[in-house]
């Protein structure tokens, strides 16, 4: 009995005296760390200036879902349904987003349309909304229309 007793009082010993150096040692490496990393970004220049927009006066126009069919290698067919939100920075915009919204389906419909689908499947949400906005920003510019939105979302995509 007296055995067990030493060996629980050892062994509890023991665990407070380790745990106690892992405590000093995390508190200590994260003390030493954050003083790097502050001297660090002192003495860095700061490469570039973010401008911060008021987001609070945007307005986001939805456009209606649109279905585009896409062909795989052995030329099957599937579907895609992508729907998009503009990004107005006026009520002025937003009317002119809502009245060229036939014009914006188009582009999305046409731009989709032209890339297999094994391509569409493998892209990020982030590159499908990449390639819209570009498509869309030279199409809008090569009409002369000026272009209503400062940013374009896709609120959803589904494939079948």
């Amino acid at each position: 009995m007296k055995k067990i007793i030493l060996a629980g009082i050892f062994s509890a010993a023991t665990a407070a005296i380790v745990g106690g150096g892992v405590a000093w040692g995390v508190i200590h490496y994260m003390q030493n760390s954050s003083s790097v990393t502050a001297s660090n970004t002192e003495s860095r220049p700061q490469v570039e200036e973010v401008k911060v927009k008021d987001g609070s006066k945007s307005l986001f126009v939805s456009l209606p879902e649109s279905v585009v069919t896409l062909h795989d290698d052995e030329n099957d067919n599937h579907y895609m349904l992508v729907e998009l939100a503009m990004v107005a920075d006026d009520e002025q915009n937003s009317k002119r987003i809502l009245a060229d919204e036939p014009l914006y389906q188009s582009i999305v419909v046409s731009t989709l349309s032209e890339m297999k689908y094994e391509n569409v499947r493998t892209l990020k949400i982030s590159d499908i909304k990449e390639i819209l906005l570009n498509t869309m920003n030279k199409e809008v510019q090569a009409r002369g229309m000026p272009i209503p939105w400062s940013d374009i979302l896709v609120k959803k995509v589904v494939f079948q």
